[in-house]
């Protein structure tokens, strides 16, 4: 019997990337479809060298290359990029999709990576209004209304709510600062005492598996996904202890979190230049970690059930060889020439 085929979208991202290898390396193994803009490119070229994957050219935004990308498959990874377009046209992708994917004979579970939906969990409070995040999460409403079948003809949608990933320390929106002098790695943060729901990709990529082996658990169901919670204080006493180098955690503002950064004030989502800036848009994003609206939201004894493999912030360290040195990650910003290289 054939294997079953598995579209992602964003599957050149750094989590598509991660969910492509960990359905390639299932038992049994999935056949993977991946939807790319630029499927020639030096980075996914280089990337994917190797890996029997087959690419459909084409955007997420481009409906009619979704469909025929949809064609012949079992399920689909949506992972659209709110660093590539802005917060309405994510709304309006996730949705869309989801109405073709309805249509397409062969297609039986459907499955969102989304974000929590910051606002709809503080009474839509503006303060936690961060595009990013809040795009998404109004496609988390959207599906809820919507039935899920596990019928043989119907059609099953799962959501999988992220958290940050623990690889966003190499050069996300934790990256350490190291001083030239003598080496002290410092987490500059506008955390206080909050906690982070930190994710590795490599986990990120056995939940996914996980839901589309079953099909019957995961029906009209979200999972809501992290491997740690994790204080600025434990992000640098873990690295100390790790890398054997100083680390220190510093509480900062907002306001001095984003002047640090050179691209603060580019835009957060590439195509739009005249939309959102990287500073606003984080600046209703960390308010988030600093009151720690997520740790209610996670059951970790239940993830630890799904994956007894769960990560620790620590064991993901010395698995990636960590030591606080950035690298670039964020794929988006990469490409829009924002963000730290590779």
């Amino acid at each position: 019997m054939s294997s079953k085929r598995i579209l992602v979208i964003g599957g050149t991202g750094a989590q598509g990337f991660a969910v492509v290898k960990a359905l390639l390396n299932a038992s049994p193994a999935f056949t993977v479809r991946v939807l790319s803009r630029n499927p020639d490119s030096p980075h996914v070229q280089s990337t994917f060298t190797g890996l029997p994957v087959e690419f459909v050219k084409g955007s997420f935004m481009d409906f009619d290359t979704v469909e025929a990308a949809l064609q012949d498959c079992y399920g689909v990874y949506v992972n659209t990029d709110g660093f590539t377009v802005n917060e309405a046209d994510e709304l309006w992708a996730g949705v869309r999709i989801f109405e073709i994917a309805n249509q397409i004979p062969t297609l039986r579970h459907f499955v969102y990576a989304s974000i929590d939906y910051y606002l709809q969990l503080t009474g839509f409070n503006k303060k936690y209004g961060a595009h990013h995040t809040n795009g998404k999460g109004r496609v988390n409403s959207y599906l809820q209304s919507q039935g899920s079948s596990t019928s043989e003809t119907g059609l099953t949608w799962t959501i999988l709510n992220t958290g940050a990933y623990d690889e966003d320390l190499f050069g996300g929106p934790f990256v350490a600062h190291i001083d030239p002098e003598d080496g002290t790695r410092t987490f500059a943060l506008p955390l206080g005492e909050g906690h982070i729901p930190f994710e590795t990709l490599q986990d990120n990529g056995i939940f996914a598996v996980k839901i589309f082996q079953d099909r019957e658990r995961w029906s009209g169901q979200t999972l809501n996904a992290a491997s740690h919670f994790t204080t600025g204080k434990e992000l640098a006493e873990t690295l100390a202890r790790v890398a054997n180098v100083k680390a220190v955690y510093k509480n900062v503002s907002i306001k001095e979190w984003a002047d640090a950064l050179p691209f603060a004030d580019a835009p957060v989502a590439s195509m739009y230049p005249d939309g959102i800036t990287v500073r606003e848009n984080f600046t209703m994003w960390w308010p988030g970690f600093q009151d720690s609206i997520l740790k209610p939201t996670r059951d970790m004894a239940l993830l630890r059930e799904i994956n007894p493999d769960l990560e620790t912030l620590e064991g993901w360290m010395r698995r990636v060889g960590y030591d606080g040195t950035g690298k670039g990650v964020l794929k988006g910003w990469i490409d829009a020439g924002i963000g730290p290289k590779p």
